[in-house]
């Protein structure tokens, strides 16, 4: 039973080391060509920034189905300018 466990991590460290490898390739040819590193993960003030414009996007949105709504009835620019 034992050896079946030792298998199974030699064969996954194995799939591990490759995939290091792989990435290492690509990395070094990527500095061979001169593309740039990959962008650092957001910090936090992006992550809020982000979050408040996703609001922000949400809200627009439904205040445009309202209004969409609203033509569909027929009712005029007028009133709907006043009502919003």
């Amino acid at each position: 039973m034992w050896q079946h466990h030792y298998l199974i991590h030699a064969m996954r460290m194995d799939e591990l080391r490759a995939e290091a490898e792989r990435e290492n390739r690509w990395r070094l040819a990527d500095e061979a060509n001169d593309r740039p590193a990959q962008l650092p993960a957001p910090g936090p003030a992006r992550e809020i920034l982000a979050g408040l414009l996703a609001s922000v996007s949400r809200a627009a949105g439904r205040i445009a189905r309202r209004l969409d709504e609203r033509v569909g009835l027929d009712l005029g620019p007028d009133r709907l300018l006043r009502d919003a």
